[in-house]
């Protein structure tokens, strides 16, 4: 049978962050007009052809910043007043939604399903009228080329509505404008392919669930296109169920390999116009096996309709290319995969065998034991010579990379500047920064983390067992990319890794300085991880470096410590049919690597940092842990349920917390009364002996400016809470 490759999402960054550079420019205000439309134009074409040449189609995924909020933009679902302040003006709307103005705060951000991309989470109060295209959104018309949309399910389920906004109302109506739109669209162009990204249709589904999904493609029969649209399923997998109710409207549902011998002794199967086969784990650049996937298409009825092979997720989630790397052969990023699939699908019409190279194989660990750190109550006994005020006050790490700085790295990198001046230059910026801190009025300080390029990138040039690259970056959210390493074996280090910046920076301070490191979880969720390897050995592995580490800090006399754990929530199994059994895996690693790290003697106060996810199913994998203060975001989201899960979750005591109360990834700043507010909300259910006062994430994308700013009102709030009475 016929069967052809297809792409359903490509890096849009570009071989060498061209968008990145472009939006921040434009940001920056040295690229505007008819310039900044120009260049736009320039990468979206360029994007469409590397994918034509690469696998003879396209996937029109060029968003600029985030597929979910440019979708509620198309469809008129953005606030009134910034609407009218920007009629003619898309780029600057999309700027106010995403980053925010410094006079209005963004709108939420959050994760992508189990992934370290980033979207933006509309605010909905009204149904949709029509759908518009974004200037950079007008279709091409090329018949090569498949447009992407959100699905109007996913869009509902992955957006906030007020009060008496409908869900099923909403479904409808996002539904109906985009049924209409397609209709007219094919009308004009016989050749208009169309993509609708539906994420959300791959979990497990409740009644209501699938009310919502019929009512959002209830109208989305006869479309009148040449081609039937594919239905992407990128996480989890599409029901039986569901293949059937979208296949009965003309819309052929992506379903994986291992799921098609059994589907296709279905009616659901029957009902497919086309079928829309994933074969490869797009998140992944280990290679993909290509006999299983054969083994299976070989099995398939052939009932006459189009076969299309396309990776599990969008290529967006892996690096550009291996070109110019130095890694072990065998490994594939997104140009790889893409040409690895249009190999196959040559092959499997051919009948014939595709040699694949694979990287070597590591063994893994067993897990550990879970000890006890001992009582709360004695732990905040053995630190109370840390004599801190009510309120104290910090910050969750980094400090502004500025030109300065990322010029320091770049010199350092091309051999322009030796290691001791490179070394002399970072200790002159942490010194600096700790007697800023200490006038800005800071209770607990940070050493900046000026010498890391990356939270986790910097522990894996330090350890052995991972491989970094040097252009290997993928996007986390907006412009922000991030270059995650491969963990390829158990690692270790016999070297400290942070203790130098720590005692230079303790040394110019008089207050505690944080020692700063990156959490095993963490590390391992932004890690491309080996294939086959089970969450909790892989977690396991790497707290044991991490773990020794912290001891080491200890040792040099640290008395405060923060692991960063921002991503314990990021790879915990979506809710699939198959979720419970892989739940538990994760859950045993979680415990049993935070337990492991944590675990330091009484006197050090442990800290920990999350941000950006819903965390309420993953908190009861800290009650082992023996964390003291958490920092945790809460000025975007607004969100206090598992900031009061996570206050009440010990059983010998409460955990101190500081809910971030401003948004570090806006100029914005709400001003010391509003923060105040949030600090007099959380005093309804925490005790003022275990609130702390802290932004919500790391500055290093914020400017010093901003920041004597927004830090000089977080101080004056946490001054203003001391000068109340204690409740």
């Amino acid at each position: 049978m016929p069967i052809e490759a297809r792409l359903t999402g490509y890096p849009r960054i570009g071989p060498h962050r061209e968008l990145k550079r472009a939006l921040e420019r434009a940001w920056s205000g040295r690229l505007q007009g008819a310039e900044l439309d120009e260049q736009v134009a320039a990468l979206r074409d360029a994007h469409l052809e590397v994918q034509r040449g690469l696998v003879g189609s396209a996937v029109d995924d060029f968003f600029l910043y985030d597929e979910v909020l440019e979708t509620a933009m198309m469809l008129g679902l953005v606030p009134d007043e910034l609407a009218s302040a920007h009629p003619d003006d898309p780029f600057g709307l999309l700027t106010a939604l995403a980053r925010g103005t410094p006079q209005r705060e963004a709108w939420e951000m959050t994760k992508w399903f189990d992934t370290n991309y980033h979207f933006v989470v509309p605010v909905v109060d009204r149904l949709p009228r029509e759908l518009r295209p974004l200037p950079w959104r007008e279709p091409t018309d090329a018949a090569d080329s498949a447009w992407a949309i959100l699905g109007p399910y996913s869009l509902v389920k992955l957006s906030k509505r007020t009060a008496g906004t409908d869900a099923a109302a909403l479904a409808s109506g996002v539904g109906a404008a985009l049924w209409s739109w397609v209709r007219e669209r094919g009308a004009a162009s016989p050749g208009f392919r169309l993509q609708l990204d539906e994420p959300a249709l791959g979990l497990a589904l409740t009644d209501a669930d699938r009310a919502l999904r019929d009512a959002a493609y209830e109208g989305a029969g006869a479309l009148g296109l040449e081609e039937p649209p594919t239905v992407t399923v990128q996480f989890g997998a599409a029901s039986e169920e569901t293949l059937g109710a979208l296949g009965a409207r003309g819309l052929a549902v992506q379903v994986p390999v291992d799921r098609a011998t059994d589907l296709a002794k279905t009616d659901a199967w029957q009902a497919q116009p086309a079928h829309v086969i994933s074969v490869m784990d797009g998140r992944s650049v280990w290679p993909d096996d290509f006999a299983a996937a054969r083994s299976v298409l070989q099995q398939l009825p052939d009932d006459g309709k189009p076969v299309r092979i396309v990776p599990g997720a969008s290529l967006m989630f892996l690096p550009y290319s291996v070109e110019g790397e130095e890694l072990p052969p065998g490994f594939q990023f997104a140009r790889e995969k893409a040409a690895a699939l249009a190999a196959w699908a040559s092959a499997l019409e051919r009948g014939e065998s595709v040699a694949v190279q694979r990287p070597p194989e590591a063994e893994w660990p067993e897990v550990g034991e879970l000890t006890s750190r001992g009582p709360r109550d004695a732990r905040k006994a053995a630190q109370a010579d840390l004599d801190l005020p009510r309120y104290p006050t910090t910050t969750t790490g980094s400090l502004p990379q500025t030109t300065e700085v990322r010029q320091l790295r770049v010199k350092l990198g091309r051999g322009e500047m030796d290691r001791g001046t490179y070394q002399a230059a970072i200790d002159r910026m942490i010194t600096d920064a700790m007697h800023w801190q200490e006038a800005k009025g800071l209770d607990v300080l940070v050493h900046g983390e000026f010498e890391r390029t990356d939270m986790v990138e910097y522990f894996a040039e330090k350890l052995d067992g991972f491989l970094t690259t040097r252009n290997g970056w993928v996007l986390s959210y907006g412009s922000r990319c991030t270059r995650p390493p491969i963990l390829a074996a158990p690692p270790s280090t016999d070297e400290p890794m942070t203790v130098r910046e720590w005692r230079i920076a303790q040394d110019a301070a008089s207050k505690p300085v944080k020692g700063m490191l990156t959490g095993p979880v963490t590390i391992v969720n932004w890690s491309f991880r080996p294939p086959g390897v089970a969450d909790d050995r892989l977690f396991w592995a790497v707290a044991q470096p991490i773990a020794t580490e912290v001891g080491r800090l200890v040792e040099a006399g640290a008395r405060v410590v923060q692991v960063d754990e921002p991503a314990v929530r990021e790879r915990w199994p979506l809710p699939t049919d198959d979720a419970e059994e892989r739940r538990a895996v994760y859950a045993r690693g979680v415990r049993a690597a935070l337990n492991h790290v944590f675990n330091q003697p009484s006197q050090v106060q442990m800290h920990t940092h999350m941000c950006y996810g819903d965390f309420g199913e993953i908190v009861p994998l800290w009650s082992d842990a023996g964390v003291d203060v958490a920092s945790i975001e809460f000025s975007r989201s607004k969100d206090d349920s598992y900031i009061r899960q996570f206050y009440e979750l010990f059983d010998d005591g409460h955990l101190q917390i500081g809910p971030g109360v401003f948004d570090v990834h806006s100029p914005h700043t709400p001003g010391a009364p509003v923060m105040t507010d949030r600090l007099d909300h959380f005093r309804g259910f925490m005790a003022e002996t275990d609130l702390w006062v802290n932004p919500d994430c790391g500055l290093k994308t914020r400017g010093w400016e901003e920041i004597e700013r927004q830090l000089g009102d977080m101080v004056a709030a946490a001054r203003q809470m001391r000068e109340l009475q204690p409740s």
